[in-house]
Parts: structure tokens; sequence; C-alpha cells
């Protein structure tokens, strides 16, 4: 089936963009020293400035680009993200200081999404009934890349030298977006024109069954999976006490994770076509939220590897699970739309996330953030529970 090739290049892509991107993560509070930020609490401060800039513009451009995936297409908007990302990271490599890399991740903002496009692509193309699997594997490849990115970006920095990785970051985005641009294939066309001369409003969006509920999950649960992206690496050097191989071994902590969640959310993405969206949403965040505080007692190396694998299955069931409740109660011509504003709401936690963990460890300890996340994922399943109402069929709920 044609649906089938196109989600497999949109699949490839994806994880090229997702371990591109994440390849920057294990070294990018290291990045912040060598530009001259040494202070500890600055450095924690500035890495949650860093990590949160993206996110500000993102929230401001993706419901933008949503607009025009629904008049011009999605392939061009996967396209346009893979291609802005190559730029980026380019940019990235040739910082002179801190404000430069700020103004970068804010451009990254502004150029990429490279997730929302690559998933409106595929839930237009792929079949309803298939929604919780087609997801749930894309989620997978977020994931995959999630692992092989900070492994990958931690090795390069280690034997090379932080610009490098961000050369070889925006090497893995160039070829993604030639993938798609030579092998995905949408059947795009316009939207018919409504009785009132539109095509759908963002009102119908909105009113959709189950998604401000889901938008409110995916905020909240995208808040809490980055507050400890500014301060991960740093807690654990402070966990092993010592700076020697920082960046490959931070990589192989957050690899375990991402592979774990690779493995787990196709699984899970398949058994909630079955078992129902709602609740593997509420079980994955609930059990997510119990691991993520649980960080808080971690005395070694291990203890985070194994921790960081825990993790990983709770958070594979979370975003495919959301993800198909939007795709359920949204019509086709609104697709775009529908996860232009996902991408707004899940851009303000990305943007929230960041500042919170990096501002509570600067003045509570590093420790201090993965309370904050796991409640914050608690509160997710707890919201999910509550406003998002079972459809109507039980053994779907």
């Amino acid at each position: 089936m044609n649906w089938k090739k196109t989600f497999y290049a949109v699949w490839l892509a994806q994880v090229c963009s997702i371990t591109g991107f994440s390849a920057v993560l294990p070294f990018l509070p290291l990045f912040i020293r060598e530009l001259g930020v040494t202070e500890p609490s600055a450095v924690a401060r500035w890495a949650g400035v860093v990590s949160a800039a993206a996110a500000v513009t993102m929230g401001i451009f993706g419901p933008i680009w949503g607009v025009l995936a629904d008049r011009c297409g999605r392939k061009p908007m996967v396209v346009r993200a893979m291609w802005g990302g190559t730029l980026v990271l380019g940019l990235m490599s040739l910082s002179r200081n801190v404000v430069d890399l700020t103004l970068c991740r804010l451009l990254q903002g502004c150029l990429t999404g490279t997730v929302t496009a690559n998933v409106a692509l595929v839930a237009s193309v792929a079949p309803r009934e298939r929604s919780g699997y087609a997801l749930g594997m894309m989620q997978a490849a977020v994931f995959l890349g999630h692992s092989m990115g900070p492994l990958f970006g931690g090795f390069i920095a280690d034997h090379m030298g932080y610009r490098p990785a961000f050369l070889a970051a925006a090497a893995l985005l160039l070829t993604g977006g030639v993938v798609v641009s030579l092998f995905a294939h949408e059947d795009f066309r316009p939207a018919p024109l409504t009785e009132n001369g539109g095509r759908g409003s963002s009102a119908e969006v909105f009113a959709a069954t189950g998604f401000l509920a889901a938008v409110a999950a995916l905020f909240t649960i995208r808040f809490a999976n980055s507050i400890s992206n500014p301060i991960f690496p740093l807690f654990v050097e402070q966990v092993r006490g010592s700076s020697e191989r920082l960046g490959t071994i931070t990589g192989f902590i957050l690899a375990v994770g991402g592979l774990a969640a690779a493995v787990f959310s196709g699984v899970l993405g398949r058994v909630s076509d079955t078992w129902g969206h709602r609740r593997v949403l509420i079980w994955c965040s609930l059990f997510a939220g119990i691991v993520g505080g649980l960080h808080v007692f971690a005395r070694n190396v291990l203890h985070l590897v194994m921790l960081r694998f825990l993790f990983g299955l709770g958070a594979a069931g979370v975003m495919p699970s959301a993800n198909a409740i939007i795709r359920g109660g949204t019509q086709d011509r609104d697709l775009g739309k529908a996860y232009g504003v996902t991408t707004a709401a899940t851009s303000v936690g990305w943007m929230a996330g960041p500042l919170a963990g990096g501002m509570v460890a600067a003045s509570l300890g590093l420790r201090a953030p993965f309370v904050l996340m796991g409640a914050a994922l608690i509160l997710a399943a707890a919201l999910v529970s509550v406003c998002v109402k079972p459809p109507a069929n039980a053994t779907r709920a």
C-alpha cells in the first residue's frame, strides 16, 4: 500500500531528525561552559534559557505552519522542517558566545518542528483504524532517535569537540530531508470550501471530543519531560563525582531510556488501538511520574541507568496515546490546524520545563527538578482521568 511506503520514509526521517537534535543534549551545558559561562548556578540557568529558547518561537510558528499544512500539504512542511534544522545546527557550530547560541535556538523554533510535521503527514495518510499503530511507531522513531542521538553526539564531542558534533547532527537532518523529498508521497487535495467560504475552522478543532484535555495533557507531559534536560549532564557529573568522559556516559544513560521507549512505544501504540488510548495514557503517565521522582535517590550511574530504562517504559505509551486521541476526534481537513495547536501547547511546556528545571536546580540543587518532574506527570494522569471521557464502547475506554 502506498501509505506504508510514505510511512517508512517519514519514519526514517523522524529517526534522523531526532538523532540529530538530541545529539547535542549530553554536552549542551558543557558547551555553554566553553562559551565563557563558568559559575555553576549560571551554567544551570543559561542551560535552561538555551533549552527553552526554541520552544518560545516554536509556540508562535507552530500554528502558522499547521494552517499552511492544511492549505499546501503536509509533505512540504516536513521538508521545510528538516532542512531548516540542518541550517540551524550548522549555525550553532559557529556560536561565539551564549547569546549567539540562544539566538540560534530561537531560529530553530521558527524553522523546524519536525516531530509535528512528520506526525501530521503520517496521520493524514494512515487509515484511521491503524492510527494507534502508525503514531506509536512514529513515537518509537522519536525514542530511537533519543537513544542514538545522545550516544552519537557525546562520543563525537568527547573525541572531536563540540563544534564538529553540531555539524554531524546537521548532516543527519539533511539526510532525512532528502529521504522525504525522494520517497514520501502525499496525494494532497485542499479541503473543499465550507458553506461560510472557509476550509474548516479552529473552533471546530477545539470542539472535537477530548481535544482540549489531550492538548492540556500533552503540555503537562512535555513540561515534565523537559524539566531535567538542562541539568541532566550536570546531575550525572555530580552522581559520578568526575567529569571524565562525561559526554559519552551521559549519552549512554539517555540512550538506555530512549531505546526502552523505542522498543515499547510501537507495542503500546498497538495495544492502545484495542485496550483504549485513554487507559494507556493514564497508566503510562502515572508510572513515568513515579519513576521520574525516584531519580532523587540515585547514588551511582547504575541507578541512573535502571531509572532511565524504567522511565522509558512509562514514556513509551504517553505521546502515541495522546496523539491518537487528537487524531480520532479531528477531521482530515483540520489535521494541520490540530497538530499546529498541539505544537503551540507542547512548545509552551517545552519552554517552561527547562526554565523551571534550571531555576529550581540553581536554587535547591540538582536533585530538586526530578521531584517537580514526577509531580507533573502524575498531574497529567489525573487530568486525563478526569477530563478525557471514555468512548461509548467500553472496550475502548
